[in-house]
């Protein structure tokens, strides 16, 4: 007998399951989701009827749903930017080019600096100041041991 009320709770608990949502359920997730997705207020949301909340819903449903990443346009549009224009891919070849004979430029000068450095060294002399008498006091200095 116990089993047999098992099965029959476990039927209606199904049955219940499978049942369409209320309008009201419907409209408490609807409103849920805008609230936390699209960012709408308690009270903006209240005062609309269920079909105005749907069609809200819907148009943000359909928003996220036809999402495409912003890199995915990016490389799109760079790549008809070249194919429609061939005046504007020069010219950016001409600006890369000149940014690259630039760089070599900084570096070739940075090159013959550290050349001039290097000879400016081989031609100074290091002269020793020993005229010059530096009265120094230890900072720690040991007792005399006094032997008996």
């Amino acid at each position: 007998m116990n089993k047999r009320k098992k099965h029959f709770a476990r039927l209606r608990t199904e049955a219940q399951r499978r049942k369409p949502p209320t309008k009201a359920q419907k409209r408490n997730t609807m409103s849920t989701y805008l609230k936390y997705m699209a960012g709408y207020k308690h009270n903006q949301l209240k005062t609309k009827s269920f079909e105005d909340i749907q069609m809200l819903f819907d148009k943000e449903l359909k928003r996220v749903n036809t999402f495409i990443d912003m890199d995915i346009e990016i490389v799109k549009s760079s790549e008809t930017r070249t194919e429609g224009s061939s005046k504007r891919a020069g010219k950016k070849l001409e600006f890369e080019i000149l940014k690259k004979q630039k760089l070599d430029e900084n570096v070739e000068a940075e090159v013959d600096d550290d050349q001039e450095e290097a000879e400016m060294k081989k031609h100074m002399e290091i002269v020793p100041d020993n005229e010059v008498a530096i009265d120094a006091i230890p900072l720690a200095t040991k007792p005399p041991i006094i032997v008996n």
